[in-house]
């Protein structure tokens, strides 16, 4: 998805594409009737040195907890644009996981009539949180 430039031998990149996600998304009246799908894709960077030795889930990154967090996060309210919705995902994933690099893509299938899709892309380091 992207350079997340890893910074050393314990770094570990993690991706989960395509996650199919409803949100309450748009800024017109068909748009806000009912939920839409948008596809994320999102990489991640971790120190996984304890993971890699313990080989215990509570030394990274639960990628299920990723996952209800960004459900929980579209549940919760209506986004007019990508641009906010994204914004909200990274920053939520950056406040409750230990992740040194992220990046966040949001796809929205139907945004366009005749194109594929329309995406936004951000990301984050950690020493910019």
């Amino acid at each position: 998805m992207t350079d997340l430039s890893r910074r050393n031998e314990d770094d570990c990149r993690i991706r989960i594409e395509a996650l199919p996600l409803l949100a309450s998304i748009g800024v017109y009246p068909h748009e806000r009737a009912e939920r839409q799908l948008l596809r994320v894709d999102i990489e991640f960077i971790v120190d996984a040195a304890t993971a890699s030795r313990s080989d215990d889930i509570a030394h990274t990154v639960d990628y299920d907890q990723v996952v209800a967090a960004l459900v929980r996060l579209v549940g919760e309210r209506h986004f007019n644009l990508l641009e906010a919705i994204s914004q909200a995902m990274l920053q939520a994933l950056a406040d409750s996981f230990p992740m040194k690099r992220l990046a966040i893509r949001v796809h929205k299938p139907a945004a366009l009539a005749g194109a594929g899709r329309v995406s936004v892309f951000r990301c984050l380091a950690r020493d910019a949180l």
